[in-house]
């Protein structure tokens, strides 16, 4: 289950035009990069929630569809969509796509929960044979040393053998969720199915059963739910050369004479003669005009916003 249908509202004006899991990663969609993760750990059917902005995801899943080699990403995944007139929020998200998949889906075996604007580089399937030797019901992919990224988040605190004793407060000690689980079909007796996250819902049962467990990971993590983290995951991405793809996406145009250093250019943006744009988003078909300095914002509307 990949969770694609929310508003992205703090993402400002970058998702009134794209679901925020549209959203280009170094020149590649997010969504596409996880269900190409995804694929590549030996997943082949997966549910997809639908709210914000459908259209703009449609191709993504049409493209996920398509056969190894061809023209597409060539993950040859078969997708589910789960359309959701109103906003459901991941617990209901989630209840929505069991009442419509159950039997066909998630109760076939363990299966994955992914939230759309994260992406990990996480080796999934050392998860996957963590979670089926541990014996619980849900695992969760945890980031050992949260840093900047999780401030004001709460964590995941954890016995020695990783099961999950509970939640802190926002920026208590303990592991950063990472935005992936693994969990047992059982499970889904807990879930209840309200307008809340997981977190609140799922997640507090699993702890009472002492059936959750964290599982660590030092591997890259990106999550992109303000304009500022776009920014900081785009330019962590590129400058650890994480994929081969330019950070800069596709259809940006920079004049000759113009300067852009520590940014990223949505589809569509110009940056135009002597102009300056650094350390900021450029919002897809937006034109910086001649001779503007645009510093720490995101470009949107015509002007410049504080990231």
């Amino acid at each position: 289950m990949v969770f694609a249908a929310g508003k992205g509202e703090r993402m400002g004006p970058l998702t009134e035009r794209l679901a925020k899991p549209a959203l280009p990663l170094g020149g590649v969609p997010l969504l596409t990069r996880i269900l190409g993760g995804l694929a590549a750990a030996g997943v082949r059917e997966v549910v997809v929630n639908l709210h914000h902005l459908p259209e703009t995801v449609e191709p993504l899943l049409r493209s996920a569809e398509s056969p190894p080699g061809s023209a597409g990403t060539g993950a040859g995944l078969t997708i589910h969509r789960s359309p959701e007139p109103e906003l459901l929020g991941t617990s209901g998200g989630l209840s929505r796509a069991v009442e419509r998949f159950g039997d066909a889906v998630f109760r076939r075996g363990p299966f994955w929960i992914v939230n759309g604007d994260t992406l990990t580089l996480a080796d999934l399937g050392a998860l996957a044979r963590f979670h089926a030797g541990h014996g619980g019901e849900a695992t969760l992919l945890a980031v050992a040393d949260p840093g900047p990224a999780f401030a004001g988040e709460r964590r995941l605190a954890a016995a020695a053998d990783g099961t999950i004793l509970g939640l802190t407060d926002p920026g208590g000690d303990g592991f950063g969720f990472a935005g992936v689980w693994i969990v047992e079909p059982s499970a889904l007796r807990l879930l209840r199915g309200g307008p809340g996250g997981l977190s609140g819902d799922l997640l507090p049962g699993l702890i009472r059963a002492g059936s959750a467990r964290v599982f660590p990971t030092e591997a890259p993590w990106f999550e992109i739910g303000t304009p500022r983290r776009y920014l900081e995951a785009s330019l962590a991405a590129a400058e650890a050369r994480l994929f081969p793809e330019d950070p800069v996406a596709p259809g940006g145009g920079v004049a000759p004479d113009a300067v852009v250093e520590d940014s990223v250019l949505l589809d569509g943006a110009r940056v135009e003669a002597g102009a300056r744009v650094e350390r900021s988003v450029v919002a897809a078909g937006e034109v910086v005009p001649a001779g503007a300095e645009i510093r720490d914002a995101l470009f949107a509307g015509g002007a410049a916003h504080v990231l």
